[in-house]
């Protein structure tokens, strides 16, 4: 399954609400990247809209496989760039 990585400059302390939104979220050296599914193209743009609507920058998105028993969340291709829906 695909993912969006979204990754956002400094640590987000606090998840994002929205109940269309299905996101995960990690803290990784000063930055915060959010998982987002790629089943509903959606959702991408949804994300990058509640990002914007908080005044919340975007540093880059990277379109990623998921890999099963993925542990920390980073998958091979990662540093693949995706462009924004």
């Amino acid at each position: 399954m695909q993912r969006y990585d979204i990754v956002i400059d400094g640590e987000l302390t606090a998840d994002l609400v929205d109940p269309g939104l299905a996101l995960r979220r990690r803290n990784s050296d000063r930055a915060t990247i959010l998982s987002v599914p790629a089943v509903d193209p959606g959702v991408l743009g949804r994300t990058l809209q509640l990002l914007e609507s908080l005044g919340i920058g975007v540093t880059a998105i990277h379109k990623v496989e998921d890999v099963e028993g993925d542990v920390d969340g980073q998958a091979a291709g990662e540093d693949a760039p995706a462009a924004p829906g």
